[in-house]
């Protein structure tokens, strides 16, 4: 799988989301040094129906910077694709967990009394944040009451 050259992201965002957990840690890290391509910007926006002032904060660029980037449908710096790496490593964790892209998109979207009453999505702007929420999602798996 190519995270750089995604393809047609409106139609498999959800597979090609699932299809991340397949891939080697070393994969990911080539995948996030050559670049994220800016399409899985839209995507997410578009899949999680998130508007540019709730994925600022997660991919910590403006709002013109992301618009400007997706414009240019160019590849995302070290940064914003380690950034969109982990959101998209817990987004279909959180789908194989939900089975159901609206269930996934309303548990990541909903406070969580074990996240400090944070939304698990934004938890993730954070690595430790994110690792929070796929300790959580891994206890939902094996059927903890969490």
């Amino acid at each position: 799988m190519s995270l750089a050259c995604p393809g047609n992201l409106e139609d498999a965002f959800w597979q090609r989301a699932a299809e991340l957990g397949t891939l080697s840690e070393q994969e990911r890290l080539e995948a996030i040094e050559l670049g994220w391509s800016t399409s899985w910007l839209s995507a997410l926006r578009q899949h999680l129906h998130l508007r540019p002032a709730e994925l600022e904060p997660l991919m910590a660029l403006s709002e013109a910077t992301m618009a400007r980037r997706v414009r240019q449908e160019g590849l995302l710096d070290l940064v914003p694709s380690e950034r969109l790496d982990r959101l998209i490593e817990v987004i279909g964790l959180a789908n194989a967990v939900f089975e159901d892209p609206a269930s996934t998109e309303a548990w990541l979207k909903a406070p969580h009394p074990l996240l400090h009453r944070m939304p698990p999505l934004q938890h993730c702007r954070t690595a430790i944040g994110a690792t929070q929420v796929r300790r959580l999602l891994l206890a939902m798996e094996q059927g903890a009451p969490v």
